[in-house]
């Protein structure tokens, strides 16, 4: 951890532009994150596919840390097809995510990367950034421990 701390520093650059895109979502009050990896992880670990726990969790959330009273949700996925499903379980619920401006559309998968352009590659690490301080600076965080976002993400909260 020590080691981590030393040496791990987001540029200014980005980190000015994850910040702005964290408040374009409107994510200046506490809110919960969650982040849902399937993309090429599902072929290494037998993941959650299902949403409904991720809601469960979330519902426990509301109730313990936010008096009831339902907070925005920023998701942080590698499969942006979450978003329709989430908005689908419930319409009520304001999710937003960088999702909408992303190409992974079908799940992230490392072996195509060596087919992206810069300017895809750039904007991949953009919305990975912008993902990682949003998940870090949430007041409740929901997500799968076996990923190596989850550990990076672990570290910037303590």
């Amino acid at each position: 951890k020590n080691f981590l701390r030393r040496f791990f520093r987001i540029l200014p650059r980005f980190r000015e532009l994850a910040c702005s895109r964290l408040t374009e979502h409107g994510l200046n009050d506490e809110y919960i994150a969650l982040s849902i990896r399937r993309g090429d992880k599902i072929l290494e670990f037998e993941l959650e596919s299902d949403l409904q726990p991720y809601i469960d969790r979330a519902e426990n959330a509301v109730l313990s840390h936010f008096n009831g009273v339902l907070p925005k949700f920023f998701v942080a996925t590698d499969d942006c097809s979450v978003m329709e499903e989430l908005r689908e379980l419930r319409p009520n619920w304001n999710f937003v995510s960088e999702c909408d401006n992303a190409t992974e559309s079908n799940g992230f998968v490392i072996t195509e990367m060596k087919y992206w352009s810069e300017e895809q590659t750039d904007s991949h690490y953009e919305k990975f950034i912008t993902e990682m301080i949003a998940m870090a600076s949430a007041k409740y965080f929901i997500g799968v421990s076996t990923t190596n976002v989850s550990y990076w993400v672990y570290f910037m909260r303590h």
